[in-house]
């Protein structure tokens, strides 16, 4: 009986162990759902809170492209302050190894009347290698046999001096010029006479087509890096800009002059007259310049520009409407002989008809006025070889100072010998 309770016992124990492991496992997966049921919502709900925080309207995306916008105005503004205390410090120093003392810049000086047109200045260019053109850039030839050779050597010259020619067109820039042109290295026999030969040569068609690159090239000897910004051949428009603004008035037909006058003189006296006929018109046996606007084909008619300001009234006195420097520096004759046949190179080539022909070449100052074209050759088969003088101009950099250049008491220029200076032979092409 008692073995029966024992046996009783253990199968209801057995019964109750089993019984409470189901109740705990059936416990243990109603929590496990529960876990998950939560789990989810939890992820949900950040969910929500992440995309609201990624792109509401103050969100993350929002902020990133609020941050991006603020770091290109930031750096566009920082950009734009360095670029103005930059330009704060050049005008302080002077820039490009100016004075530190803040000196007053020549453009200043200038407008305030502190530096005049003709001043002489202490201007140095830096060392430069001679410069040699030959027959492809100046179409000389030699065949009068008087230089005795087509190349043409120009070397700096220490002696050169430097004269204020007034302020740029745009007025942020003081121009220099040398004090006398240019001389050509070397001599020439002439009547069993050795003398000086400074004269570039030109001939025909290829120096009418070169002459400004040509000129602006030798030009370069006298640049100073550091000083200004270029250094090139005078032209047409230095003269205009020094003198006074003119107007250039064509001729109304064939067979009358035209004339030039100075813009602020309400009377409009001519003070220069430009060539007779307006145009020209090629035929189909015309020579033309190898560049437009000279070239054109047969039957196309084609602009004179060429003219001439009279800077004197009868070829040895000033005229009234120039300044005493500016005739100094850009007209008066310095040679020894007084020989009027000089010829000042400028860099503006012109065309000029006379009747039926065109005649094409740079400008110069020669014979009583500065004209914008000298004849090198002419439409029909012609060509000339002609000399003229290198007249440099230095186009300072804006923030150069008076402590940098200084006016200085006048020099006096070297001497040309004109002697056969101009004509070096014509002929047919």
């Amino acid at each position: 009986m008692k073995e029966k309770n024992i046996a009783n016992n253990i199968i209801n124990s057995t019964i109750k162990t089993e019984n409470s492991y189901f109740e705990l496992k059936n416990k243990e997966q109603g929590i496990t759902l529960v876990a998950l049921v939560i789990t989810i919502i939890i992820l949900i709900i950040l969910a929500t809170v992440a995309i609201n925080f990624a792109f509401g309207n103050n969100g993350l995306i929002q902020r990133a492209e609020d941050a991006r916008d603020y770091y290109v105005n930031d750096t566009s503004y920082t950009d734009e302050s360095i670029t103005n205390v930059e330009s704060y410090l050049n005008d302080i120093i002077g820039g490009n190894g100016g004075s530190s003392s803040g000196a007053k810049t020549l453009v200043q000086a200038f407008n305030d009347g502190e530096i005049k047109v003709g001043d002489y200045v202490n201007y140095t260019p830096e060392a430069h290698e001679p410069i040699t053109v030959g027959t492809s850039e100046t179409g000389y030839t030699d065949s009068k046999n008087i230089s005795g050779g087509t190349d043409q050597t120009f070397s700096q010259n220490a002696n050169t001096t430097w004269r204020v020619l007034g302020l740029s067109e745009d007025g942020q820039h003081l121009l220099l010029t040398s004090g006398s042109p240019i001389k050509k290295d070397g001599k020439i026999d002439l009547e069993d006479e050795e003398i000086d030969d400074p004269y570039l040569v030109l001939e025909s068609y290829i120096g009418a087509d070169n002459c400004v690159n040509v000129l602006n090239k030798i030009s370069s000897l006298y640049h100073n890096s550091s000083l200004a910004d270029e250094t090139r051949s005078m032209t047409i428009e230095d003269l205009e800009n020094v003198i006074g603004d003119m107007t250039v008035v064509p001729p109304t037909s064939a067979g009358n002059d035209g004339y030039v006058y100075l813009t602020s003189d309400e009377s409009r006296t001519p003070i220069g007259q430009t060539s007779r006929y307006p145009s020209y018109t090629y035929d189909s046996n015309d020579y033309t310049l190898t560049n437009p606007p000279q070239s054109a084909t047969a039957g196309e008619k084609v602009n004179a520009d060429a003219w001439m300001f009279m800077y004197t009234t009868d070829g040895t006195t000033r005229a009234d409407y120039i300044d005493e420097r500016v005739y100094d520096m850009l007209f008066k004759d310095t040679t020894e002989d007084g020989n009027y046949a000089k010829s000042y190179w400028l860099a503006s080539p012109g065309v000029k008809a006379v009747s039926s022909y065109a005649y094409f070449g740079p400008g110069a100052v020669y014979d009583g006025g500065a004209g914008s074209g000298y004849s090198l050759f002419n439409s029909g088969d012609d060509w000339n070889a002609s000399g003229f003088a290198v007249r440099p101009v230095v186009v300072l950099k804006s923030n150069i100072t008076v402590e940098q250049i200084q006016v200085i008491e006048d020099q006096t220029e070297e001497t040309w010998n004109t002697t056969g200076g101009m004509s070096y032979g014509a002929s047919a092409i």
